[in-house]
């Protein structure tokens, strides 16, 4: 499995705006390829920051979704005027997989 995670800084005060961007154009596209979930959690120590966090069963499904049109047309213009120009995009190999019950 690989892991995308996505930091950001947004523009103050418009974390509401973004999050209910993020559910409106991310919840109509469930059925990518090779996404196991995503999740955005907001920095609790800077709340103009945080993170989206996606899984994925593969190196290659990552790449494709990011090279892919429905993340350059739709979901990156979307989302991009929130930034305040600072955000990065880390790829992972996860290596320990634990689940708890809960």
């Amino acid at each position: 499995m690989h892991m995308r995670i996505v930091w950001g800084r947004l523009r103050p005060g418009q974390w509401d705006a973004f999050e209910a961007k993020f559910n409106e154009v991310l919840a109509s596209h469930r059925d990518i390829p090779g996404l196991r979930g995503r999740w955005l959690a907001r920095d609790a120590a800077d709340p103009d920051t945080g993170f989206s966090v996606s899984l994925w069963d593969s190196e290659a499904a990552m790449a494709d979704y990011e090279s892919g049109a429905l993340h350059e047309n739709t979901i990156r213009p979307a989302l991009t005027p929130f930034f305040a120009g600072d955000y990065r995009t880390h790829h992972c190999e996860v290596r320990v997989k634990q689940e708890f019950g809960g």
